[in-house]
């Protein structure tokens, strides 16, 4: 089972190094990485095939102008040739064995499309800023208030991408959230997995977004139903709920791996003991 990444890089050189090493020493998957990138100065030198010559890892560098993050993406899409898609932008890490549990769960489960985990918010250093427990996606939750699960922790089969859902490209900041809806409306079959698979930097650079957000919610929600609209309230209820029943509102001790410095060759272990569940982005759980 072959696994396609695609990254866009976001012209931030120094996190794509961490990304990309993040998926170069994944383990037991065959990986095809596909990076997307618009130009960013000094991409050809910085040294991004730092997995060259290992068996199971090819990695597929495009540099090309693009109309943003959700171009990009599609672009990706459409060079990747794995059995298992899934997106890691460069502010994103995987986690140690993060793509061998994905496959174990789409080996045991052939009727899943779509296999979505738990991920980790940290700072630029490496320190957890809060932890995500994934729980059941509906389209109309996300329309009326936002994506809870985020995409560096879902992975899909190519046969989802045959169904001819893109991103929209017109979106700046809540593609991700029409994106996910819309394949949810076509009735793709979940499988959650209850492991921590990825790992979110909470930077200055995402978080320069936060504006566009707003009105791009605003958007989402004027084309949802209208008994969504007016049931957001009580869903986002039932949402908090499922979240307290997956042990998204406790506080266990969690021990997470990553890449903390741009060159760095080996992973640093962080612990937290008693980790917070907040998102810090408008105070939205």
């Amino acid at each position: 089972m072959k696994f396609s990444v695609v990254t866009a890089s976001l012209g931030q050189l120094g996190w794509l190094k961490r990304c990309v090493r993040s998926v170069a020493d994944q383990t037991g998957v065959e990986i095809e990485h596909v990076v997307q990138d618009a130009g960013t100065e000094g991409i050809a030198e910085c040294g991004l095939r730092i997995a060259d010559g290992a068996a199971h890892y090819e990695q597929r560098l495009f540099v090309e102008k693009d109309r943003g993050m959700y171009d990009a993406l599609n672009r990706g899409f459409a060079r990747a040739t794995g059995e298992v898609i899934s997106i890691l932008n460069c502010d994103e890490q995987y986690l140690p064995g993060a793509l061998a549990k994905v496959r174990a769960v789409f080996e045991a489960k052939p009727e899943a499309d779509m296999v979505v985990g738990d991920w980790l918010l940290i700072e630029p250093e490496g320190r957890l800023q809060a932890f995500r427990r994934a729980t059941k996606l509906r389209a109309s939750m996300i329309l009326t208030n936002h994506l809870y699960d985020f995409t560096c922790a879902m992975f899909f089969r190519r046969r989802v991408l045959e169904r001819g859902i893109r991103f929209d490209e017109n979106y700046r900041a809540a593609g991700d959230a029409d994106f996910v809806a819309r394949l949810l409306r076509t009735g793709v079959r979940v499988e959650y997995l209850r492991d921590y698979l990825a790992a979110f930097v909470l930077s200055e650079a995402n978080l320069s977004l936060r504006a566009n957000p707003v009105a791009e919610a605003a958007r989402l929600r004027a084309i949802t139903p209208a008994w969504a609209r007016l049931a957001g309230p009580i869903l986002r209820q039932w949402r908090h709920l499922e979240k307290w029943r997956a042990g998204g509102y406790s506080s266990p001790r969690i021990a997470y791996e990553i890449f903390a410095g741009d060159d760095d060759t080996a992973r640093t272990k962080f612990v937290c003991d008693q980790p917070g569940w907040r998102h810090p982005w408008h105070g939205r759980g």
